[in-house]
């Protein structure tokens, strides 16, 4: 019998609702979020820890929050998880690395998992890959050095606000709305285009929320976003909540709000606080196995990961980064465009993400059906994990088969995951 070739499924997904600057999350750190998106993961794929050997973790975070010693985030996630299914054989011995991509993190560490069950030089069958980020957690930084005759004491140094200094790429002088303004203006993006399509954003948004845990649908088949889960918070009175959608949606905007808000950066500017994703905590995580290997064990599966791509663009243009990771990625697969069920590409910016919508040819009405990062938040390291996990679940949920998500990169890079539903 001929041995099939090497395949890597998403057995199961999870991302938590995610909440806006100083709300759900402010007392949870990024690692806190993990162990929520992991644990929910593993209850959702149904494997036994006891039997199904875990052989590495892969994390994915960007910022340094005040809770975390983030150079232990893959190791101390696991072993909190797998307290919680007093697992002390495999999940809590698993090896585990911390990758790092910018606005693409969460695709990478689909990837890293994706290659090491590929690899022929590995025995792997099971990864487990998350990507968290505390946005609202992110420090004032003092940059003093330590001096040179005492490892103890520092010299004087600038205070530097962490998350700030991230949003631009100091050699390019590429602040990050200055590159949407700039690839808006190229590809013939108006802010009239903007704002209507930040509105479009939080009514799809609002309506997945509306119809995500309809519990009257028939069958079940109108639940929308069931990549989320319900997790148990704590806010700043003290008040215990019980979490279930994205908090950023605004139920209340409107055309002419958006229209008023000033422009960022210069008076005639596409990028306003209402066309721009929002600072983002929250996390994601997958179950990702060798296809044969779930098969032997009697796993069920999600889809299938395709395969990924990461391209360039010019620094200066980064929202461009989708157009050539995308059209890279179909030439990979030798795919048509029109062979794509539903896209999800990440909305950085609306003059961003228009851009690339136009470049593409992008189908509106399968593109970012449930709304997207303006409406929902980009909370930027778990992002491709996270639209990702929403689109496989979104094309089961229609019945389709196919998609890509993608995202623009700060640097000037394009990221996208191609996922089947089998």
């Amino acid at each position: 019998m001929e041995k099939r070739p090497k395949e890597v499924v998403i057995v199961s997904g999870a991302r938590t609702p995610i909440g806006k600057h100083g709300g759900y999350y402010n007392y949870l750190s990024a690692e806190d979020l993990a162990v929520l998106a992991v644990y929910e993961a593993i209850l959702r794929s149904g494997m036994d820890l006891a039997k199904t050997k875990i052989d590495s973790v892969v994390a994915g975070m960007i910022y340094i929050d005040s809770q975390n010693q983030q150079i232990y985030l893959p190791r101390n996630v696991a072993v909190r998880v797998a307290a919680k299914f007093n697992d002390r054989e495999n999940l809590h011995v698993a090896p585990g690395k911390t990758t790092l991509r910018i606005c693409g993190t969460g695709f990478q560490v689909l990837a890293d998992g994706f290659d090491q069950l590929m690899s022929d030089s590995e025995n792997a069958g099971c990864v487990l890959s998350f990507a968290t980020e505390n946005m609202s957690q992110t420090n004032l930084i003092h940059q003093g050095r330590r001096k040179r005759d005492s490892v103890w004491d520092f010299e004087e140094g600038p205070l530097r606000d962490y998350l700030m200094e991230g949003f631009n790429h100091n050699l390019f002088n590429t602040l990050m709305p200055k590159t949407a303004e700039l690839y808006g203006a190229q590809t013939g993006i108006t802010r009239k285009d903007c704002d209507e399509f930040s509105f479009l954003s939080h009514t799809r948004a609002i309506n997945a929320q509306s119809k995500q845990w309809n519990r009257f649908a028939t069958g079940g088949r109108e639940n929308y976003l069931k990549g989320i889960f319900t997790l148990d918070t704590v806010d700043q009175q003290g008040n215990s909540h019980s979490v279930w959608r994205d908090e950023g949606t605004k139920y209340d905007i409107s055309l002419d709000e958006l229209a008023n808000l000033r422009p960022m950066l210069k008076r005639d500017g596409l990028v306003t606080p209402g066309t721009a994703s929002q600072i983002s905590d929250g996390a994601a995580a997958a179950v990702l196995m060798e296809r044969s290997y779930a098969d032997k064990h009697h796993i069920p599966y999600l889809a299938k990961i395709k395969g990924y791509q990461f391209s360039t663009v010019p620094p200066e243009v980064m929202g461009q980064g989708p157009v050539p990771a995308i059209n890279d990625l179909l030439a990979k697969l030798k795919m048509k465009k029109e062979e794509v069920d539903l896209f999800e590409v990440n909305e950085a910016f609306a003059a961003q993400y228009l851009g690339v919508e136009k470049e593409l040819g992008l189908p509106r009405d399968r593109t970012n059906v449930n709304g997207g990062a303006i409406a929902m938040g980009h909370n930027i390291a778990a992002t491709g994990l996270r639209i990702t996990i929403d689109l496989v679940y979104e094309l089961k949920r229609r019945g389709l088969k196919t998609g890509i998500a993608s995202a623009c990169i700060g640097g000037g890079q394009g990221g996208a995951v191609s996922v089947e539903i089998i």
